[in-house]
């Protein structure tokens, strides 16, 4: 039998630890993308097993692979996207562990190439990405995130007249401008605050 349905059914049917040692034997074969898939396997497995550390190497691997991945094998929009996603999911698993920095460094670098062209729709994005940098001490990359999501959110919201939408971005402003000030930022805080303003008044 296929040692690739052997493990899917494995995980299928609950019995992770199976599956896991199934999945570990087809990391070194076959193309990358599915490869790519093999790690996220891996990485669920590993999630309900709850061995988090462990399932957030894999998210890590598996966001790498979707960034070494070639044009003809993937639109780069979309492994860029897809590569964010495992990232985001990775230093979530990895929350306490010591390889932290090191992925978020990572992480941050995916996060400057999705965001090139703008916030829009990449609000959880964006407001994650804020919230996580702000816990690491990285004030100045939270107060980037919140900000750059705040404008999107905030065209939003003058576009479908949505109250809660702006009351969204009025508080991503808030953050931006409070982080922005404990990065030495004052220019940014200020242009935050009056954003937040402007805004306020239209609610």
């Amino acid at each position: 039998m296929s040692a690739l349905i052997e493990a899917i059914e494995a995980e299928a049917h609950g019995n992770f630890r199976e599956a896991l040692e199934r999945y570990e034997k087809l990391t070194g074969s076959g193309p990358l993308l599915d490869r790519v898939g093999i790690y996220q396997a891996l990485a669920r497995c590993n999630e309900k097993l709850g061995r988090l550390p462990q399932a957030g190497a894999w998210r890590r691997k598996a966001g790498q692979g979707y960034l070494a991945l070639q044009d003809e094998e993937m639109a780069r929009d979309e492994r860029l996207y897809l590569a964010l996603v495992e990232y985001r999911n990775a230093v979530q698993d990895l929350h306490g562990d010591s390889s932290l920095r090191e992925v978020a460094d990572e992480y941050a670098a995916v996060l400057k190439e999705n965001f090139s062209g703008g916030a829009e729709g990449l609000t959880h994005e964006g407001l994650f990405a804020g919230a996580f940098f702000q816990a690491l001490g990285n004030h100045l990359l939270a107060a980037k995130y919140f900000f750059d999501t705040a404008e999107a959110m905030s065209e939003q919201a003058a576009d479908s007249g949505d109250r809660s939408a702006r009351l969204a971005a009025v508080a991503a402003y808030e953050r931006a401008r409070d982080y922005a000030t404990k990065a030495g930022r004052a220019d940014v805080a200020r242009v935050a605050q009056m954003r937040a303003t402007d805004l306020s008044q239209e609610i």
